[in-house]
């Protein structure tokens, strides 16, 4: 959300006023609201009335706005600076040294940035910690996706995002902003929050043995399995090594870059389709997200209907995932994006008959706003079963670094509102339409795709190889962590025949989505800026 919201009305001694469309607090020409106001009490009482504030934020107690230099480089463009440095480097470095090892990296990395900014009153030095932070951000997010993702099975995959979203980051935030009521507390608590999960995948998750296997390290693999055997309470069952075709030992498998995949007319296809989701979603979400501050006349409780509301649907969508074969990762996409346009259409329409406050507004603005941050599922989902083990961390990495992108060409373009409102929807439309086009014709279908053959060849980096699709051909029974003592069944992707899978417990999924998905910067998006 990184709400830049300041109070709409501000108190400096016994004078009241608008704040501008600069944002800048300080405006000894604004016309005073307490001016009738001719009696101590009354004066008393309309400066209680006006000086009230739903939250005190770093833009408000460094008065940003009204400082040059600093107003035009605002924080969020120090953290996104930040989170793409961290999306350019950790991604290459989880392909490398490990996706465990990279995470806690990050964490060590974004856990003291975020507390450190909140304990000086210098602006070059909130920036540069922000910036740092960011860099903490991008390894949560990028590559704590392509880690987590890697530990569960691939039909309770779509249940990992279910609790790992920004609906629940933004209840949960929004909850410790709530009780705040300051952003460097707010600050100090989501750090404290953050180092629960560090302690967590320091002293109990293992390494991804899919990235073991894949770097030929198949005795640590084993050792990783049975660890989360342990840890989910089922029955460990051995695989098979990988078979020896009299070629002398195994070599780890070579590191694949983006120009190899770039190599591949199917993955550079499935890159690009990749590139175009994760841009229009994060155009559009954060656009729509931007502009839905004044969406109802209470700050919280727009904050808690939106993010209830999406994390509502989102559960009862991850749920019916598997119960239902035929909602892939394509389906979600291509209707959620639709009918966000439907609904985008509705508020430019609801704009044009000035029912801007109306219920029905509110109701149009929530759903185009829950619609498209939806699509967001398949954009994580897809870039972990669309790319192989190989350069899986490196593909999200870019997917993010071109949703920042988005990102900031959103923090720009919001500032059309003030001037014509509809033409912000009407942006939103357009970059939906465009995505439902390319995702019709380009995007494959990867639900219950093993992340172990995704895009699986005969040694990676090699020029020669072609790279297989994740799901489409997959004729063999998919592979899992663990099996259970009783086996479950599940349909296979091509058949209609039963195929036996076993998977981790249920239980499991919101414990990994918790840590992927935490507070850390999820605080500097909500909390920070408002």
């Amino acid at each position: 959300m990184t709400n830049t919201i300041l109070p709409d009305m501000f108190c400096t001694g016994e004078r009241c006023y608008y704040v501008p469309k600069n944002k800048c607090m300080e405006c000894p020409d604004c016309p005073d609201l307490c001016a009738n106001a001719t009696t101590p009490a009354a004066k008393a009482e309309c400066v209680n009335k006006y000086s009230f504030a739903y939250y005190k934020s770093a833009a408000m107690e460094f008065n940003i706005y009204c400082k040059p230099g600093w107003k035009d480089f605002r924080p969020a463009f120090a953290q996104y600076f930040g989170v793409l440095v961290g999306n350019i480097i950790l991604g290459w470095v989880a392909d490398q040294i490990g996706r465990r090892k990279t995470y806690l990296l990050s964490l060590f990395i974004g856990i003291p940035a975020l507390a450190l900014s909140a304990s000086f009153d210098s602006i070059p030095l909130f920036y540069l910690l922000r910036a740092i932070t960011g860099i903490g951000i991008a390894g949560t997010q990028v590559v704590g996706w392509a880690y987590f993702s890697e530990l569960v099975s691939s039909h309770q995959r779509f249940k990992l995002r279910t609790f790992s979203n920004w609906a629940n980051g933004r209840i949960m935030l929004t909850l410790v902003c709530l009780f705040a009521g300051e952003w460097r507390l707010s600050s100090y608590l989501s750090a404290a929050i953050s180092c629960i999960k560090l302690c967590v995948v320091m002293f109990i998750l293992p390494e991804s043995h899919i990235w073991l296997r894949k770097k030929g390290r198949f005795a640590e693999s084993e050792e990783c399995r049975k660890r989360i055997a342990k840890i989910s309470g089922v029955e460990f069952e051995p695989m098979d090594p990988p078979e020896d075709k009299g070629e002398g030992v195994k070599q780890p498998e070579k590191s694949v870059s983006l120009l190899d995949v770039f190599k591949d007319t199917t993955l550079r296809r499935n890159l690009l389709v990749l590139w175009m989701m994760w841009f229009v979603t994060g155009m559009t979400a954060y656009l729509t997200d931007l502009c839905g501050g004044d969406m109802t006349k209470n700050f919280w409780v727009g904050q808690f209907l939106s993010g209830i509301l999406l994390s509502v649907v989102r559960i009862v969508i991850g749920f019916a995932d598997g119960f239902l074969p035929w909602m892939g990762r394509r389906f979600v996409l291509l209707v959620s994006q639709g009918l966000a346009v439907g609904f985008f259409a509705c508020v430019i329409a609801f704009l044009y008959m000035d029912a801007k406050g109306e219920w029905f507004y509110t109701a149009a603005y929530l759903a185009a706003f829950v619609f498209t941050s939806i699509v967001w599922e398949p954009c994580y989902l897809c870039a972990s079963e669309l790319m192989p083990t190989d350069v899986r961390a490196t593909s999200t990495a870019s997917c993010s670094i071109v949703s920042r992108i988005a990102n900031i060409g959103a923090s720009m373009l919001s500032g059309l509102k003030t001037v014509y409102e509809p033409g912000v929807h009407m942006i939103s439309m357009a970059c939906g339409i465009a995505n439902v086009f390319v995702a019709f014709i380009w995007l494959q279908e990867t639900k219950n795709c093993s992340l172990d053959s995704a895009g699986g060849g005969k040694a990676a980096g090699d020029a020669k190889t072609k790279w297989r699709p994740c799901c489409r051909k997959m004729k063999t029974p998919l592979r899992t962590v663990v099996r259970r003592p009783k086996q479950t069944t599940v349909r296979s992707i091509e058949s209609d025949n039963a195929t036996t899978s076993t998977t981790p417990p249920v239980f499991l999924i919101p414990p990994l989505a918790l840590l992927y998905a935490p507070p850390l910067y999820r605080l500097v998006d909500v909390c920070v800026f408002v």
